[in-house]
């Protein structure tokens, strides 16, 4: 609870006071504008960056011991969106806010000694103090802008950072810094909150304050977790956590100087332009960035006890290929989407598609698929539990009475947030007793696995397939996923009890099919109504039974 806590009273107080915030943005005059370097049409509020703050200082103050170096932390990080605030209200002059960066930097490495005193080659390199102050405070700083330049997308930079700030985590618990630990995900937790508006569409942007806020944070915690006294992570893993935004920071200065122009002039030459000027809609964008930022955090856990000779070496491979795929890509004219003239060379596939995407074909099919792979598995279950605790008893017999009563009442009217409810907390129970209760049966673990297989394939291909607002599968989406899937199942990365990751996979496989299902439901309210009435009470009575 120790750090469940941080990350989700940091989450829920961001998401209670942004829409708050975001009404008092036109009062204030914090409003991002349309404008030729834009991709959003009409104003948008720019006080992200301050309902995350708030968030990180509440759960911070509520939720964690803070010594000395977590107030230095905090007190830079302050700085940081006064200055931000400032900048987004004013714009400000690059020179003003280079002062505040080099102030907040200045706190944490001088007041809460954050400092790079040493690098690892073949031997470790003890640093002196004249060069390892100013080469850490060029490092927050420069890390800083560069989140700062790559906040061009809606989720782009948040959804990265949230990542690397979820990375920063793992590698803090290795060296049991339990505080750092706390106060990173207190700011995963926030930005999670605010991807909740920011992702695309975008209804809030984070504004200065917030992307200075973020960069400053990860790198502040990455050196924290690389440079510790009881730390042997290698301490180049923060430059190969953060290769995107420092890539794309080095590229256009570099692009810029080239041209006699300001490196801190305005263009069109950061990364995610690219992707957009090669065909990438908006959101495939963002998730091409967050594909690598995935692959980055890997490879940061994979080698974080490596030379940082190999780990610069990686990342000068990235850097490398990254920019001759642009490269290529743009001098041969190479676009993502066709269009007609790809739709017209594979006319009989293209076809075969548009048949198979109308309602009474693929999508009908894969929906079939997803409700009764769910039923399978719900039997499944209920089959091979024999008993369970009286607490859960408790817990299954008032689902059933919350189940039963809207069966009776509600009959064929659409399904209420109570009734989604009782059928989420549902879906939860059963992966629970799949993982910790049921008794141990080899065929009937294939077959469930099977089930949710199935489940999966027809989640993936009904989401893919049928274009609604009200539930597609959104970059923010691909972020979830990959937390529940992949970082639970990296080898040492959580101290989970035995069948915990798979039950994590489970369960947000489940959330987003029953989410499928009840989203689909008109019409179908009183199938879904019967449908989990039947598994609480087979549930319910599955102890009485002998076998």
């Amino acid at each position: 609870m120790q750090y469940v806590m941080p990350f989700l009273l940091a989450m829920v107080v961001t998401v209670a006071v942004l829409p708050a915030l975001a009404r008092l943005a036109d009062k204030w005059l914090i409003v991002d504008q349309p404008g030729v370097r834009k991709v959003h049409a009409i104003p948008i509020p720019r006080v992200g960056g301050v309902a995350m703050a708030i968030g990180i200082i509440i759960a911070a103050l509520v939720t964690i011991d803070l010594h000395a170096q977590e107030r230095w932390f905090l007190a830079g990080a302050a700085t940081l969106v006064l200055f931000g605030v400032m900048d987004d209200r004013f714009d400000l002059d690059y020179r003003v806010k280079l002062v505040g960066q080099v102030l907040a930097a200045g706190m944490v490495v001088i007041g809460a000694g954050v400092q790079i005193h040493s690098l690892t080659f073949d031997d470790v390199i003890t640093l002196p103090s004249w060069l390892a102050l100013p080469l850490t405070i060029c490092f927050i700083v420069g890390i800083t802008n560069a989140i700062n330049l790559a906040d061009g997308l809606d989720g782009l930079a948040g959804g990265t950072t949230f990542l690397c700030l979820c990375a920063v985590a793992m590698l803090l618990s290795l060296s049991d810094q339990t505080a750092g630990v706390a106060m990173a995900l207190a700011f995963a937790g926030a930005v999670l909150g605010f991807l909740r508006f920011n992702t695309y569409p975008a209804s809030v942007f984070m504004g200065d304050a917030g992307s200075q806020l973020l960069g400053f944070a990860v790198a502040v915690l990455s050196l924290r977790a690389t440079q510790g006294e009881a730390s042997q992570i290698s301490t180049a893993i923060p430059v190969l956590l953060l290769a995107i935004p420092i890539l794309d920071t080095l590229s256009v200065m570099v692009q810029r100087l080239s041209e006699g122009r300001s490196p801190f002039s305005a263009d069109k030459n950061h990364i995610h332009h690219k992707l957009l000027a090669l065909g990438f809609v908006h959101h495939e964008a963002v998730t091409v960035n967050y594909v690598l930022q995935a692959t980055l955090f890997l490879l940061a856990y994979l080698l974080r006890f490596e030379s940082d000779l190999l780990i610069l070496g990686v990342v000068s491979l990235f850097f490398v290929l990254a920019i001759s795929a642009l490269r290529i890509a743009d001098r041969r004219g190479w676009r993502f989407h066709r269009g007609a003239a790809a739709a017209t060379a594979n006319g009989r596939i293209a076809r075969l598609l548009a048949q198979l995407r109308t309602p009474e074909m693929l999508p009908q099919v894969a929906f079939r698929a997803i409700a009764v792979s769910l039923a399978v598995y719900a039997a499944l279950i209920v089959i091979k539990t024999a008993r369970f605790s009286s607490d859960l008893r408790l817990l299954i017999m008032a689902l059933l009475a919350a189940a039963v009563g809207f069966l009776a009442t509600l009959r064929g009217r659409p399904l209420n947030l109570a009734e989604k409810a009782v059928v989420y907390v549902t879906a939860t129970v059963l992966v629970y007793l799949d993982a910790v209760v049921a008794a141990p049966d080899r065929l009937v673990s294939v077959l469930t696995w099977v089930a949710v297989s199935l489940v999966a394939i027809g989640t993936a291909v009904r989401l893919h397939l049928q274009n609604d607002r009200r539930f597609q599968l959104t970059p923010l989406d691909l972020i979830v996923l990959f937390m529940a899937l992949v970082v639970p199942n990296i080898p040492g990365s959580l101290h989970l009890p035995q069948g915990g990751a798979p039950a994590i996979a489970k369960l947000a496989i489940m959330f987003y099919a029953v989410e499928v299902l009840v989203v689909r439901a008109e019409g179908r309210a009183a199938w879904v109504r019967i449908a989990a009435t039947a598994v609480l009470t087979g549930l319910a009575v599955r102890p009485l039974l002998p076998f």
